[in-house]
């Protein structure tokens, strides 16, 4: 992540007014430049994913129900997939992503510092931010962050999205 990375929003819910206010600012010069920067990439994703992307938000607070790798038959150009699955109390969306050029994953289990009573762990946590960038003039690439610092990162020549009904 190249505008909200984990250290800024970690900083803006920091117990420390100093910090939290240095991170705010810092969140708004970002958020401003990403704004100007997704004003580009927007018209090259397609209408309706956009239109569902940001009708809900960018998937803010969403929950990550499934990530998966589709690895089709071997000798055919551009075998591999990535599906997506997230869902909140309303909608379940898949998000699928093909002509894969690059796929990373960047996840630590890490023990939820909230609730020091009982042992539970977060996982990936809510989905938090994302990025869109072009990388050249077929690929884009999609960086989500989660509320545990953990990032997919996906670059791609098309996406779309389904809704799965409940």
């Amino acid at each position: 992540m190249k505008y909200f990375t984990d250290e800024l929003w970690c900083g803006i819910n920091s117990e420390s007014e100093k910090e939290r206010e240095s991170a705010s600012d810092k969140w708004e010069i970002n958020l401003e430049e990403y704004c100007n920067i997704f004003e580009n990439v927007k018209k090259l994703l397609p209408k309706k994913f956009l239109k569902i992307y940001m009708d809900q938000e960018g998937f803010h607070d969403y929950n990550l129900k499934n990530f998966e790798i589709i690895h089709g038959e071997n000798g055919y150009k551009d075998p591999v997939s990535v599906s997506i699955v997230i869902s909140n109390k309303e909608h379940t969306w898949n998000i699928i992503y093909n002509k894969i050029k690059k796929i990373a994953i960047n996840y630590e289990q890490e023990f939820d510092i909230y609730e020091r009573k009982r042992r539970k762990y977060r996982g990936f946590d809510d989905y938090g931010y994302d990025e869109f960038f072009q990388i050249d003039e077929k690929t884009l690439s999609h960086e989500i962050l989660f509320a545990s610092g953990a990032t997919i990162l996906v670059h791609f020549e098309k996406i779309s999205i389904v809704e799965i009904k409940n």
